[in-house]
């Protein structure tokens, strides 16, 4: 029934267009069946998708370009995805490679591979991606990076041997598989490349930049690593860009122009091509590579035949009556998206009539660009948003004082915007309230007949924004409402927007009150007392806003942040409400320098795991709690001190931090600290087996229920004999032994 509707609307509108003399839009890089299937094949061609990554989906932006496809696959349970950036001749800008399933191998802060080996891997993978990229990447970057345990590697263009930095490639790959995780490129593909044969020399071009550039000594502030401030003395150019042409010696200093002028033109070195220009690239699946196109691909691509195109998008829009539509929009650029399953257009309408900057005047009305935007539902037609531009000047030489004339109040633009919203937004106009409105001002000048500028004259109301907040048993909700504008002159809807959850909104009768909420807050940390500066400023006649005199008091001060209560248990929230957590302490200590486990302790303290206080106590035996509290941190170190992470149990089940802590002070023996270290990584079953020996000579010594662990952790490389061929089972461990000991447990891959 709805389709039927819309195609009967469609034809009105169709109809009504050739009585207006209004054509409808063409995009340049109109959305197909045909297109999409095309670059989607290539793709393919050029990229490994796992067959396992089943489910599709894409958007697509007409505006990029020739036209950009963003293709997203993914596993059927969700653990992986895959997102590619093409454009309509599936050249791949960018790529990037998501999963958050566990694998044993995360286990180790040691990479499999290092930097030097994926170095080729990549360069392989980019050519693979962009064949026209053999023989022009020079390596910049390859560093490693702890938190996501992958290699960022970076690659400047190259042409005839030198660097071109401006076009540049980047890279992540993972350091336990090698796999891409992402992929950028940032590349002209048109631009010629000049050939000098000889270059006027590094010498002579130094010369002329010295000519043109004057050096400046000065003290300048900076910090040291401990966030202290500290001042230095440097020299700094007074030019930050001087450039040389290689070719004539001519000096630029600027690399941007504006304008007619023939500067741009003007006393570049000409061009001379190395080698005749190759045939350009073929896109299609010439490399041998069998494409096949899965059951979701396939959906995707038909789901075209349902979306209404961009031009019936744009022409719903532009003869919507209650719209601010100028008559010079005649250009539109279209891009689909996707959210929450539903697709969307999004339109931008342009006047693209030029500008004579020769003869340029901002006060003119023939200077005046208008401007549009909107957001349609891409099968249903509904309007989401809408924002069109207004002029905000008027000049009364240009146009005679009495152009401007406000044909509409405050009172009627509110109910014709009201008017609009119930007809587009009938639900959601019944939640909400009117809660604030402001004037639009238009400004009117008149020419300064003394010196030929102009002087503001009088600004006048040329519109009213509008602004309604929905609420909930009489609770306001700020995040959700409606917006827009009138425009004065024709009652027209300049700007309207539509902010709404589906989610449930909390029932509020077992809130806490006002005085239980500000009690809460007024004890979080960052009420305290303390020294301010106060300034005083002046207007001298010349600036405003000019120090004139600085004082400092004593207050106490709110530097609450956050500063959201939970309603229901007055605690302390962070911006997306969940239940904020300070940051965990810097481990620092005073007693470790030239210590045997000095390394391994300052290791755990760069990962945010350690113990209170300014002294580590290497020779101190170790504690079942304190240990307990090293192991249980590990699997998170990569956060370092700021995130406290979740322990969980092998069925997956988390564990209340209450239950890891032990009933006593019990000191940690060594055979106990095998039992708790191979526990931790998920070894406490195989440990119970019977089928270990330990090759120590003191093995009965060693509890039965602990033998599997000390043969765990001898065969893996954590924890030795303690001297000889003795292992010394019930020998108590001090804190620095432990801290070594959760080292070589997280560089071990178990």
């Amino acid at each position: 029934m709805k389709a039927r509707f819309l195609a009967a609307f469609m034809a009105i509108v169709l109809v009504f267009s050739t009585f207006t003399g209004f054509v409808p839009v063409e995009a340049e890089n109109a959305l197909t069946e045909e297109k999409m299937k095309e670059v989607l094949i290539e793709v393919k061609g050029k990229l490994d998708i796992p067959d396992e990554f089943t489910e599709f989906d894409y958007s697509y932006n007409e505006r990029t370009g020739n036209g950009r496809f963003y293709f997203n696959w993914g596993t059927e349970d969700g653990t992986e995805s895959i997102s590619v950036n093409a454009d309509g001749d599936a050249r791949i800008w960018s790529y990037s490679r998501y999963t958050n399933k566990s694998d044993a191998s995360d286990n180790s802060i040691l990479p499999t591979y290092i930097g030097e080996e994926l170095i080729p891997k990549a360069e392989e993978w980019i050519c693979q991606a962009e064949p026209d990229l053999k023989g022009k990447l020079d390596i910049t970057r390859c560093n490693y990076q702890t938190y996501r345990k992958a290699y960022f590697i970076g690659f400047t263009r190259i042409e005839n041997g030198i660097r071109l930095n401006d076009n540049s490639v980047s890279i992540t790959m993972d350091a336990m598989d090698g796999k891409v995780l992402s992929y950028s490129l940032n590349w002209n593909f048109e631009v010629e490349i000049p050939k000098v044969d000889k270059p006027i020399g590094k010498e002579k071009a130094a010369e002329k930049v010295g000519e043109n550039v004057n050096m400046q000594l000065e003290y300048r502030l900076g910090y040291d690593n401990d966030g202290k401030q500290k001042v230095f003395l440097a020299y700094n150019p007074n030019q930050t860009y001087v450039a040389v042409d290689a070719k004539n010696s001519k000096v630029y200093t600027t690399r941007t122009y504006w304008g007619s002028g023939t500067d741009f033109d003007e006393g570049f070195n000409d061009y001379e091509a190395a080698n005749d220009m190759a045939e350009e690239a073929s896109y299609t699946a010439a490399n041998g590579k069998t494409v096949r196109l899965s059951d979701n691909e396939i959906k995707k691509i038909d789901e075209v035949k349902d979306i209404l195109s961009s031009e019936e998008a744009v022409n719903l829009v532009k003869k919507n009556k209650k719209l601010y539509i100028d008559q010079n929009l005649t250009t539109a650029k279209c891009r689909l998206y996707c959210t929450d399953g539903e697709y969307y257009w999004s339109i931008s309408l342009s006047d693209d009539r030029p500008v004579d900057y020769d003869n340029y005047n901002y006060y003119s009305s023939e200077w005046y660009r208008a401007s549009a935007s909107a957001s349609v539902n891409a099968k249903t037609g509904k309007l989401i948003s809408f924002y069109a531009s207004t002029r905000d000047y008027y000049s009364y030489s240009d146009e005679g004082d009495d152009k401007f004339v406000a044909n509409y109040t405050k009172k009627q633009c509110e109910k014709l915007f009201e008017e609009f919203a119930k007809e587009t937004d009938p639900e959601e106009f019944k939640a909400v309230k009117l809660s604030d409105t402001y004037d639009n001002n238009v400004y009117i000048y008149r020419q300064n007949i003394y010196s030929g500028s102009y002087d503001k004259e009088t600004t006048a109301t040329g519109g009213y924004t509008l602004q309604y907040k929905r609420y909930y048993k009489d609770i306001p909700f700020s995040a959700n409402g409606i917006s827009g504008a009138v425009e004065a002159v024709t009652g027209k809807v300049t700007r309207y927007n539509l902010t709404w959850t589906d989610a449930e909104l909390p029932e509020p009768e077992t809130a806490i009150s006002e005085k239980q909420a500000f009690d809460a807050y007024i004890n979080y940390d960052g009420f305290d007392l303390v020294y301010e500066l106060v300034s005083k400023y002046e207007d001298n006649g010349k600036y405003y806003g000019v120090d004139k005199e600085v004082k400092a008091r004593l207050v106490y001060r709110t530097a609450i942040s956050p500063n959201y209560v939970d309603a229901f248990t007055g605690k302390q929230l962070t911006w997306n409400g969940q239940e904020y957590k300070p940051a965990g302490v810097s481990y620092k200590y005073t007693d470790i320098n030239g210590t045997k486990y000095e390394r391994s302790i300052k290791l755990l303290a760069d990962m945010g795991l350690g113990f209170e206080g300014e002294e580590f106590k290497p020779g101190q035996k170790i504690t079942n709690e304190e240990f307990e509290k090293l192991l249980a941190g590990n699997s998170y170190s990569y956060y370092g001190p700021y995130y406290a992470g979740a322990v969980y149990d092998e069925d997956g089940e988390e564990i209340d931090p209450e239950d890891l802590k032990p009933d006593d002070e019990t000191k940690v023996t060594r055979e106990e600290a095998c039992r708790l270290i191979i526990t931790a990584m998920g070894g406490e079953r195989l440990a119970q087996m019977d089928i270990f020996k330990t090759g120590y000579s003191d093995e009965k010594k060693i509890k039965q229920e602990n033998i599997g662990s000390v043969a765990l952790c001898k065969g893996l490389g954590i924890m030795g004999a303690k001297s000889g061929k003795k292992f010394k089972p019930t020998t108590a461990i001090t804190r620095g032994e432990a801290a070594d000991l959760v080292i070589r447990m997280m560089s071990t891959n178990f």
